[in-house]
């Protein structure tokens, strides 16, 4: 098995941990929307909010960059170096 296949294990086993001991309902309130919800429920929609924001500046920068970049130029042949007397 391999390290990385540990690590998933180990942070998917401390998330249904987490999930399972907050179980307390708890009040959220945004603007004039009010919702009483698990507090693992609640964590999880914030960081999932968190990461789909994150990914959308990552995405507009990267698209952004992209057309900033200068089209690669046509390549170019040089002509064949003459050869030049000793003293040059």
């Amino acid at each position: 098995m391999s390290i990385r296949m540990i690590i998933i294990l180990v942070a998917g086993l401390l998330l249904v941990l987490f999930a399972t001991q907050n179980t307390e309902p708890i009040g959220v309130h945004f603007f004039a929307w009010q919702m009483a919800a698990p507090a693992s429920v609640a964590v999880f929609v914030v960081f999932a909010g968190g990461v789909l924001v994150g990914a959308l500046l990552f995405w507009t920068d990267q698209r952004r960059t992209r057309k900033r970049q200068p089209l690669a130029s046509p390549v170019t042949t040089t002509p064949a170096k003459t050869q030049k007397n000793w003293w040059w």
